[in-house]
């Protein structure tokens, strides 16, 4: 497993390192780089809505384990948030993006492909679970970023800007396409993979024309505090909560590998949409990618 999660890795830092390139000889700048996570949130998540939700499988669903992993990731949430609240002196805005990069994994591009050759239908269900229900607490952080970006505290203007909310978009495409069981024509289909394709390598770039910046220390030491909690943190706390819940570590096995994954990219994007500091955001990125080489391969095979 270590050499396909490296192989998959292996580009996905080559991006990172072309990203740095870009801004280390001033060919992009750090607006620029914003412009690639706007473009990821605007257009890519709402077709993510439409490929994963509009083909859910609903077969074998484990509700149990899903509330666990849920449960496991409200923790990790709320311990960055106010971590970085109390200790860290941030404001709001900047600990809700702390909170999503902690929590939210990177399980569609670093772990999902591997798990569809490794392991059968039934333990790769409760990642698309996953997958498909992130949406939604994505989708919430968004709406908590509108209101605590509000120099005005107007709940109904909060509430109306949700129609523009990217993942709230994304998931009711999806649910439409889903409940309706409309067959979209293949030339659709294409479009929405191309825009899908596009995600990774536009956020990867972004990260790494950021990573070329110069930081300070705070920063540094929010990149570990996220990087602990994402991958440590993570993987502890939801091995408790599966083992009080008495679910078997052999059902729950592709659910704690899920828990040592790298960050996802959507603290990241929205930072950047929202003008927040991303220098956390992708400092930790690459150091949970590399510990995530290690870290997956001995969680999937002590469990």
């Amino acid at each position: 497993m270590f050499s396909h999660l490296f192989f998959t890795a292996l580009p996905l830092f080559g991006l990172v390192f072309i990203g740095y390139s870009l801004g280390k000889f001033s060919l992009f700048n750090d607006t620029e780089a914003k412009v690639f996570s706007k473009l990821v949130a605007i257009v890519v998540v709402p077709a993510f809505g439409i490929k994963i939700i509009g083909n859910f499988n609903y077969e074998f669903i484990n509700w149990k384990l899903y509330f666990s992993y849920l449960l496991a990731q409200g923790i990790i949430y709320f311990t960055a948030f106010i971590i970085s609240k109390k200790v860290f002196k941030r404001e709001n805005p900047e600990c809700i993006i702390i909170g999503m990069t902690a929590s939210f994994g990177n399980h569609l591009f670093f772990l999902y492909p591997i798990l569809l050759v490794e392991f059968t239908s039934k333990d790769i269900v409760p990642i698309e679970t996953v997958i498909a229900a992130d949406f939604i607490t994505v989708g919430l952080s968004v709406c908590a970023l509108d209101f605590t970006t509000q120099q005005k505290k107007e709940i109904k203007k909060v509430i109306s800007k949700q129609i523009k909310n990217p993942a709230f978009i994304g998931l009711a495409l999806g649910l439409i396409i889903y409940h309706s069981s409309l067959n979209l024509p293949e030339s659709t289909n294409k479009l929405v993979d191309f825009i899908c394709a596009s995600g990774v390598p536009l956020t990867l770039l972004a990260m790494g024309i950021l990573l070329s910046y110069k930081t300070d220390k705070t920063q540094i030491q929010l990149s570990i505090l996220i990087t602990f909690l994402k991958l440590f943190g993570y993987l502890i706390v939801l091995t408790l909560i599966v083992w009080l819940f008495g679910i078997p570590f052999t059902d729950a096995k592709t659910t704690l590998m899920l828990a040592a994954t790298p960050i996802g990219v959507m603290g990241l994007v929205f930072a950047s949409i929202y003008n927040l500091k991303t220098d956390a955001v992708v400092r930790s990125g690459i150091m949970t990618y590399v510990v995530a080489l290690f870290l997956i391969p001995f969680v999937g095979s002590i469990f």
